[in-house]
């Protein structure tokens, strides 16, 4: 296939579909002819949950991943160059060429109906081959993953830091400002900003927001949140750590190229999935983590992911392609 503007737009729109946290979408893009860049929007950042970015660095690689995927698709070989220093803006960098190998069907066909379940799975046990398959999709000798068995004692130690993870950030008065900062209570809000956190998401119904957050405030306390933490996990038939081997930008983006290839073929699977990310992002938890798992001083669990059985539940919304592509000269 011929590198054109309107499969260039098509391949940013798969991007989109990428995770990122609290559905923040911090990323541009900008096109120049067979070149596109990835660009990270800092002013959707999380400074609370995510003071040095890593979070929003994994998202970038989501949306790359999703993006070298439909191009593989498409029938274009790509080169990547991460933050090339001749560019005038930080970015990943893609170049485009025609002829390429055709990819991987399944991946390709699971960025549209990918989705982070929230809800209580069915605790039904995944094949061992899946287990595998999982593993393997991970192609990064950057990255390497620890997975674990909800219901064996092993697992105790780790469902406790989240627990713990999940109090400290609940008593927390900023970072529940910014979660509530990043929800939409209502249709119109959704319809309007198409990102964050919907309240269908969320497992509630659209409300005003005022009803939103006085409900929010008054019920989603540490102990209670902790406690749903620990009913999701023991519903949950895997869980699994993505860990980065250094703590640096570089890391990040290809640790969230593995976790969306991971998600990919869980979701090709027929597995639904969800972060249970509160031990990665208290840094004060994230090394009693590190040092439960006796990880090497550069090693970083970043990603905690569980999987399972669930019904498809509704889908968080995301801005069109047309609005987060730059024009080229305004990079």
């Amino acid at each position: 296939m011929m590198v054109t503007a309107m499969n260039v737009k098509e391949l940013i729109h798969y991007a989109t579909l990428a995770p990122s946290g609290h559905n923040t979408q911090p990323w541009k893009f900008s096109i120049d002819d067979n070149v596109i860049r990835v660009i990270p929007d800092f002013e959707r950042r999380l400074p609370v949950v995510d003071p040095d970015d890593h979070a929003l660095y994994i998202s970038l690689g989501c949306a790359l991943e999703n993006l070298m995927i439909a191009a593989k698709r498409h029938g274009l070989s790509s080169t990547i160059d991460y933050f090339p220093p001749d560019e005038k803006s930080e970015c990943l960098r893609i170049t485009l060429s025609p002829n390429g190998d055709p990819g991987d069907e399944d991946l390709f066909d699971a960025i549209h109906v990918r989705q982070s379940n929230r809800s209580l799975y069915d605790k039904n046990e995944i094949p061992e081959g899946h287990i595998h398959k999982l593993i393997e999709s991970n192609i990064f000798d950057t990255v390497f993953l620890k997975s674990f068995d909800p219901n064996k004692q092993a697992s105790e130690p780790i469902i406790n830091l989240v627990k713990e993870a999940n109090r400290i950030q609940f008593n927390d008065r900023q970072f529940v400002e910014e979660l509530l900062s990043w929800i939409r209570f209502t249709k119109k809000e959704m319809n309007n900003r198409k990102d964050g956190l919907t309240a269908e998401v969320m497992g509630f119904p659209f409300v005003p927001r005022w009803l939103g957050r006085l409900i929010l405030k008054t019920f989603a306390k540490p102990e209670s949140e902790a406690s749903k933490s620990e009913k999701q996990i023991r519903s949950s038939s895997l869980l699994m750590l993505f860990i980065s081997k250094k703590h640096d930008k570089r890391h990040w983006v290809d640790l969230g190229r593995s976790f969306e290839r991971v998600a990919l073929t869980a979701t090709s699977l027929g597995l639904a999935h969800a972060h249970l990310n509160m031990p990665c992002e208290v840094e004060s938890v994230r090394n009693k983590l590190s040092s439960h798992l006796e990880l090497d001083h550069d090693k970083q669990p970043l990603l905690f992911i569980r999987f399972g059985y669930a019904e498809e539940r509704p889908r968080s919304p995301r801005r069109p392609a047309e609005e987060v592509i730059m024009q080229s000269d305004t990079r």
